[in-house]
């Protein structure tokens, strides 16, 4: 294989917040394969979503499209018929583009990857509600023994299931020892549902190391580009279906032996927007000058300290269930956060849907439950309900960075506050947002 039109590789996880990696300052989850990755390539510090729902973040990571142009801006909606995605585009660069496991994008027809379903089969023992068990990674296998020697490049997405809820029952951590962000309530569910949260990245994470090895063996690693992400970030209230950095914050790791510093850490902001120019380049081509993003292939080698200024993200809905259109820009220093239906409780799978034990609803009632006699469980939850939310927000994110502290209103930031709403309602306009009516 040519050094300048590598194998691509990418492991796609499902809400998998960045805060759950040891490499990214977790202390007690288990990620050994991914901080690995990690410690062979680069680890990026500053990579976001622009979508913290899976159908419009997928879609912008294969279109190059901020999901008001893609067409999927509500999550679980098929994108305009007629895009050209990146199976058509690394296709005319001279690849083979494979997709196993999760897709979550539509139409087929514009998504068009040599699919292979290589998902694992249902386990009696798991409730697996809402999603599937998980990547079989013989299916991996499969592609990547078959397609070796071959002169053609291979791109390959490995699209795993996991850590989408419903959680892997626990059988290693031990809950009462796990850090809570402080935007959750501390009840026992909550540790034993976060348990479960964990298992389930490091089982995932297991699978990571599964392909590694094949890479290995196989002969791919020294001309393939790997590359792991997520979605978004974790299905927990102020995470997932928010614009909070809990939600749009990602990890984003790459290796490419001979081409990418081992063990380097770069905090450019990127956004997943950028993702597929960036992919285009590194494959021998370039970007078409009509998509939102632009390549960030010098950054990823090493060869610019900076990237963007800001980045932007978007939620409106999935169907009747987590309605509360927000939009952002985010600068490294503030985030601004525009509520487009101020008037609304925020309502999701996590508060109404209460018959999983220990996840969604049946945490949820714990955290009402001990706002009755917790005053300051009763203000978090206050915050993250959005009762009487304003129509703007800022959050210093150095001094706040789980943005519990809204600033809008402190007279010293009006200027930041003034420019940053000007700067969000001009990229809505550029891009038809139909939120910004």
């Amino acid at each position: 294989m040519s050094a300048d039109r590598p194998h691509i590789v990418m492991y796609l996880s499902d809400d998998h917040g960045r805060e759950y990696l040891g490499s990214y300052g977790n202390p007690a989850i288990r990620t050994p394969n991914i901080d690995t990755l990690a410690a062979e390539g680069v680890r990026f510090t500053n990579a976001f979503t622009p979508a913290p729902t899976c159908a419009p973040s997928r879609s912008t990571l294969f279109s190059g499209l901020y999901p008001a142009r893609h067409g999927a801006i509500n999550n679980h909606a098929a994108c305009r018929a007629d895009l050209t995605t990146a199976p058509a585009r690394l296709r005319d660069l001279g690849y083979r583009v494979v997709l196993v496991g999760k897709k979550h994008v539509r139409p087929e027809a514009t998504f068009d990857f040599e699919y292979v379903p290589g998902l694992l089969p249902k386990r009696d023992d798991r409730l697996r509600r809402y999603r599937t068990e998980g990547i079989d990674v013989g299916a991996v296998e499969g592609i990547l023994a078959g397609h070796a020697g071959r002169a053609q490049p291979l791109c390959l997405v490995v699209g795993d299931s996991s850590p989408h809820v419903t959680w892997e029952p626990n059988r290693t951590y031990d809950p009462a020892a796990l850090p809570l962000p402080p935007y959750m309530v501390d009840t026992p569910t909550t540790r034993r549902a976060m348990a479960n949260y964990y298992q389930d990245i490091t089982t995932m994470d297991g699978r990571v190391g599964d392909v590694l090895d094949m890479l290995r063996r196989l002969g791919y690693q020294d001309d393939t580009l790997f590359l792991y992400t997520t979605d978004h970030g974790a299905e927990w209230p102020h995470a997932k279906w928010s614009v909070y950095d809990g939600g749009i914050h990602v990890p984003f790791l790459a290796r490419w032996n001979g081409r990418i510093a081992p063990g380097s850490v770069n905090t450019a902001m990127i956004s997943h927007v950028d993702l597929l120019p960036t992919l285009l380049e590194a494959a021998g081509g370039q970007a078409p000058h009509d998509l939102d993003g632009r390549s960030y292939l010098d950054v990823l080698l090493g060869g610019a300290p900076t990237f963007r200024d800001r980045i932007y993200a978007a939620h409106n809905r999935d169907g009747d269930m987590n309605v509360f259109p927000q939009r952002c820009v985010r600068t490294a220093k503030y985030k601004y956060v525009r509520n487009l239906t101020p008037e609304a409780t925020f309502t999701s799978h996590f508060t109404e849907v209460d018959d999983i034990p220990e996840s969604h609803g049946t945490i949820w009632k714990t955290w009402v439950e001990r706002a009755e006699t917790d005053a300051d469980a009763a203000a978090l939850l206050h915050l993250i309900r959005h009762d009487g939310h304003p129509v703007e927000e800022l959050y210093d994110l150095e001094a706040d960075p789980y943005e519990l502290d809204n600033r809008v209103a402190d007279g010293a930031l009006a200027p930041v506050v003034q420019g940053l709403r000007a700067d969000l309602e001009r990229w809505m306009a550029d891009q038809k947002d139909p939120g910004l009516v």
